[in-house]
C-alpha cells in the first residue's frame, strides 16, 4: 500500500460525506455541538479526541461537528469489499492489525500524530453495556504522551438511548448532543509527568473532566 501509514485522504470525498452524516443526525437525532471553541485549531501537534463510548452512533458525531478531517481506524478486515475499502480509505480511514499487532497499531498511531493528524481514541475501550461511565484505559496516557498530542475529552450525551447494544435499529428522534472538554498536552502537565503512574493519571485526567461534563449537562 503506497504511503502506508498516513491517510489516503480525498478531500472532496470526506467533505461530501460529513455533509451526507450533518444532514441525518440533525433530522435524525436533532444533532447540537457545544464548546466546540476547546477544540484545538493548531496544525503543528497531533489531537487525541477522548470521549465516552456507548454507541455505534459515536464515531461521527466527532467529524461532523468539526472542521478539520478526522483519521478514523478500523480493523482491517473492513478494507476487504474492494468498494467499502476504497470508500473507507477516500474518507482517511487507516487499518489496524489484529490484536496481535497491538504494539505495530500503537506505533502507527504515535507516527501519525507526530506529523499532525487528528484522530479519535474512545477512552474506554468498548461500548458502555448500560450507558454510564467506565474505566478509561491508560494506554490512551502512553499514546498521548509518547505522541506529544493535545487531548481534547469528549462528552457524548444522548447516544446511548438512540442505539443501546441491545437493539438492531436505532430510536430515531433521540436527540444526541456533544460536549467538548478543556483541552491539554500531559508532557506541559508536572502532576500527570511527576506521577507515579503518568500513564494512568493521564486516563483519570480524562475521566474526570468526561464525568464532570455529564454532571454538567445531564
Amino acid at each position: 500500500m503506497p504511503n502506508e501509514g498516513l491517510p489516503q485522504r480525498k478531500d472532496g470525498f470526506y467533505a461530501s460525506i460529513r455533509f451526507v452524516l450533518y444532514i441525518a443526525y440533525r433530522v435524525l437525532f436533532r444533532f447540537r455541538s457545544f464548546e466546540v471553541q476547546n477544540v484545538p485549531h493548531d496544525r503543528t501537534r497531533g489531537v487525541i479526541f477522548a470521549p465516552n463510548h456507548s454507541s455505534f452512533l459515536d464515531p461521527p458525531v466527532i467529524g461532523i461537528s468539526t472542521q478539520e478531517p478526522i483519521t478514523y481506524l478500523a480493523k482491517e478486515y473492513l478494507f476487504k469489499p474492494p468498494l467499502f475499502g476504497t470508500a473507507l480509505r477516500w474518507l482517511g480511514v487507516l487499518p489496524i492489525k489484529s490484536e496481535k499487532d497491538d504494539f505495530k497499531s500503537m506505533r502507527q498511531l504515535i507516527r501519525l500524530l507526530q506529523s499532525g493528524e487528528r484522530t479519535v481514541v474512545f477512552a474506554e475501550g468498548t461500548r458502555s453495556k448500560d450507558g454510564e461511565l467506565q474505566t478509561v484505559e491508560p494506554g490512551i496516557g502512553f499514546l498521548a504522551i509518547k505522541s506529544h498530542a493535545v487531548v481534547v475529552p469528549v462528552y457524548i450525551k444522548g447516544s446511548f438511548d438512540a442505539f443501546p447494544r441491545h437493539v438492531k435499529w436505532p430510536r430515531c428522534g433521540k436527540p444526541i448532543n456533544i460536549y467538548y472538554g478543556q483541552s491539554f498536552v500531559p508532557e506541559a502537565e508536572d502532576s500527570i509527568m511527576k506521577s507515579a503512574e503518568p500513564y494512568g493519571a493521564v486516563a483519570n485526567r480524562i475521566l474526570e473532566e468526561i464525568r464532570r461534563m455529564k454532571e454538567k449537562y445531564q
